[in-house]
């Protein structure tokens, strides 16, 4: 990448300071390891963001310059994008993020991955801990499975189908599925967060009262 003026990698592993976490990752199809539970949190984000592609912990690091002097950096992630950008991202607390020394230092830290070509986003629990979204993709997480489309997600796809393009209620889709409700949610479940049902998860706690409807272009994908 042209204009950086280094890059290097830095490995995670046990350390008396920090306690590492992992990160099951369905969309990169392995284990995130995050420094924080914050940059855990952040994992969640990032693998149910359908914008973003795939994304790693501390990715190839880079060398910026604050107060005449050269800094070695490792950003927290690095989000590869749909659009083709892949901006880096920083997971700092708010209380430090607001700091004048950090943001001092951060700007320097931006403009390098910029002219590096790359953008650097500054994220703290007021994105990621926001609720109930985060409380939403942890449901989603839980009941997301690995592997391909079983015949239980076909008949939930196809009940919801039925429903003409209206909205129909969690409860509602279970009971209407032909499955048992034991297993129904769980698919339904497991079907929003692979993006084949929709709902609204921004503003509102994800429960068998929620809404859902057909993600008729991902569904298409699978027929």
């Amino acid at each position: 990448m042209a204009g950086a003026l280094c890059m290097y990698r830095r490995k995670l592993g046990k350390s008396k300071v920090n306690n590492i976490h992992r990160f099951v990752s369905h969309k990169n199809s392995s284990t995130i390891l995050a420094e924080s539970t914050l940059e855990f949190h952040g994992c969640y984000h990032l693998e149910y963001d359908h914008k973003v592609l795939s994304f790693e912990s501390q990715p190839e690091g880079y060398e910026y310059i604050y107060e005449n002097k050269v800094h070695r950096y490792t950003p927290d992630y690095l989000s590869r994008m749909k659009n083709g950008q892949e901006p880096y991202i920083e997971v700092k607390p708010a209380r430090i993020a607001k700091r004048k020394n950090f943001l001092d230092r951060f700007y320097c830290m931006q403009d390098a991955a910029r002219k590096s070509g790359r953008d650097l986003l500054l994220w703290t629990e007021d994105l990621i801990r926001k609720y109930p979204y985060l409380d939403n993709l942890q449901i989603l997480h839980k009941y997301r499975t690995h592997g391909a489309i079983t015949a239980q997600h076909r008949k939930v796809l196809a009940t919801a189908s039925s429903y003409s393009n209206e909205e129909i209620s969690i409860h509602e889709l279970a009971c209407s599925s032909g499955i048992e409700t034991s297993q129904s949610l769980s698919v339904i479940f497991d079907l929003i967060a692979r993006n084949l049902l929709v709902s609204e998860m921004d503003d509102t706690p994800l429960t068998k009262n929620s809404l859902v409807e057909l993600n008729h272009d991902n569904c298409s994908k699978i027929y």
